[in-house]
């Protein structure tokens, strides 16, 4: 895949799926979904995304309907900044971004419009919500460029050679999770839970029988399995990933809070990684370090807001 394409797709698939779960919300009218800085989402724009997972299980459809609007309101906080830095994105460069796109993920397949569209139409997207992904990610890129210079990411190496050299561990994890619980008496009955599960797997519990009993994780059928990671991974919050590669093999880490609930993780195999060189991984470590930048600067964008969200 052209590389530049492979970073393109890295950074929009992060602005495509970020979810950053706001503190701040009321009920509102429903005929409007959300509202941020005074600009209005509405429910009829949200419903168009959910078309295709009508047959979804009550929980699934809430979940993903709550990602939905989260992307919406990632869209419009990233218009608001692209506007007020003055960052300009033609649509010939939005365009030309496009065909790359289409070239490299299309493969064997004659008809890349066609390809892109039922790519498109299968995560519930459209082409129209594609190229303005595309145009933020462009305006990110542009906007960091100069924080990603040579030296600045000759440093960024430096101090996260591990991210880098291969590395992996293979993780399971027991979720607790405190989406949509009270802020106090939810979180706390959450942290409560996980401490009573770690106690229990001290007295000689089974891991994965106490994941598939109690996790909240999609992963808990599978005993909390969520295969091989690395350091750099995108997935995972850097709480998560601090506990995860500091355990031995066959340990259990303490309760691990991040932003989305409690986690007991489990290491369960490791494979070493090798020395390598800056020059050999410099666009890895481009990708890694604007992926950083991103999610640095939607949570500053998120904690200035002014959003309201209907529950």
């Amino acid at each position: 895949m052209h590389k530049r394409t492979a970073l393109f797709l890295r950074t929009a698939f992060l602005l495509f799926l970020l979810v950053i779960f706001s503190s701040e919300s009321r009920v509102i009218g429903a005929d409007i979904a959300a509202i941020v800085n005074g600009k209005k989402i509405k429910q009829d724009d949200v419903n168009k995304r959910l078309m295709l997972f009508q047959d979804a299980d009550a929980e699934t459809y809430n979940a993903i309907r709550q990602e939905v609007i989260e992307q919406f309101i990632t869209n419009i906080l990233l218009e608001d900044f692209i506007d007020k830095q003055g960052i300009i994105v033609t649509p010939l460069e939005i365009t030309r971004e496009l065909e790359q796109i289409k070239r490299d993920i299309a493969g064997d397949s004659s008809d890349t419009d066609a390809f892109l569209k039922d790519m498109l139409t299968s995560i519930g997207s459209n082409l129209y919500d594609f190229e303005k992904t595309i145009k933020h990610s462009l305006a990110l890129e542009k906007y960091f460029s100069a924080l990603l210079d040579f030296q600045n990411l000759k440093r960024f190496f430096e101090k996260n050679r591990n991210f880098f050299n291969g590395e992996a561990i293979k993780v399971r994890h027991i979720f607790i999770t405190t989406k949509n619980l009270d802020a106090t008496a939810g979180t706390s009955k959450a942290a409560d839970l996980i401490n009573t599960l770690k106690t229990e797997l001290d007295n000689g519990a089974d891991f994965e029988e106490i994941a598939r009993k109690y996790s909240d994780c999609p992963s808990a059928p599978n005993g909390g399995d969520l295969g091989f990671i690395q350091r750099r991974s995108g997935s995972y919050e850097e709480p998560f990933l601090s506990a995860a590669f500091s355990l031995r093999v066959g340990k259990v880490s303490e309760p691990v809070k991040t932003e989305y609930g409690y986690h007991l993780i489990k290491v369960t195999d490791k494979k070493e990684g090798i020395p390598v060189n800056f020059e050999d991984v410099i666009n890895d470590v481009r990708s890694t370090m604007l992926d950083e930048e991103i999610l640095k600067l939607l949570k500053k964008l998120r904690s200035e807001a002014k959003i309201e969200i209907m529950q």
